[in-house]
């Protein structure tokens, strides 16, 4: 079970009830942006009111250029990223059979960044040939970047291991996924997939703690990539999962206005 989240931060953060898990409640809406606050532009000669669609796009555009952040897609801080089933394509290939939440969702609400982070413990099966219990963690991250872009930083860190600053063994381009994705191999034991959307980026995670922990079965192997084979400790394999997961992250960090 996902424990309700810990908030951290300044004394100028809103209350709990309008962060995370709160039942009923909707989530906290992105703060307007732009210089005209919604309210239609009037020109003289008799107060035409310019309110076309090429207008309206217009405004939207010099909104998200000129007022002070990039394009939020709607994102918002939500339910916790580990809550429910929203990791289950990655635990179902990783044949996870008990997964436990390390600590509860952290979540952090500021200015100019709201974040949230979460760790999920999981077992499963030994692969065949090893002995005992493959152990995993799996991270997600979530930051709103709602003052500036932060593709800048996200192409600058491409090729790092952020958590040493060491570079990565591979990367690979996720293509359709955000506005721009891809898929860090940070070692035999752990593979990461980073998406930036406009001004969220998300990180997840996984790292197997034993020889065989991100070992899949041939049979997996076919079911996730097409059936075309290849190393069953070969760790690109579970990139079909990773993007599924994250596909469910995504979307549940995001709010559609009614």
């Amino acid at each position: 079970m996902i424990s309700e989240p810990e908030l951290t931060g300044g004394p100028e953060e809103p209350p709990l009830a309008e962060v995370i898990g709160d039942p009923g409640s909707e989530p906290r809406p992105a703060a307007a942006r732009g210089v005209w606050g919604g309210r239609p532009l009037v020109w003289g000669l008799g107060g035409v009111v310019l309110a076309s669609a090429v207008w309206a796009a217009g405004v939207r555009a010099y909104e998200r250029h000129h007022g002070g952040g990039p394009d939020m897609h709607g994102y918002v801080l939500a339910d916790s990223p580990c809550a429910g089933r929203t990791l289950a394509p990655l635990t179902t290939a990783l044949h996870v059979t008990d997964a436990q939440s390390v600590s509860p969702a952290a979540v952090h609400l500021g200015h100019a960044l709201d974040q949230i982070r979460c760790t999920v413990s999981a077992a499963a099966p030994a692969a065949e040939g090893d002995t005992g219990t493959a152990r995993y963690e799996l991270f997600v991250g979530v930051d709103l970047h709602k003052a500036t872009d932060p593709r800048p930083d996200f192409d600058d860190q491409r090729g790092l291991d952020t958590t040493d600053l060491a570079p990565v063994d591979s990367v690979t381009a996720v293509p359709g996924l955000g506005d721009e994705a891809y898929l860090l191999t940070i070692s035999a034991q752990t593979q990461e997939l980073r998406v930036l959307h406009g001004g969220a980026v998300f990180t997840l995670t996984v790292t197997g703690y034993n020889s065989g922990a991100l070992t899949v079965s041939a049979d997996d192997l076919n079911a996730l990539h097409g059936g075309d084979g290849g190393s069953a400790t070969d760790m690109t394999r579970l990139q079909p999962a990773l993007i599924a997961s994250m596909r469910n992250v995504m979307a549940g960090q995001r709010h559609s206005s009614p």
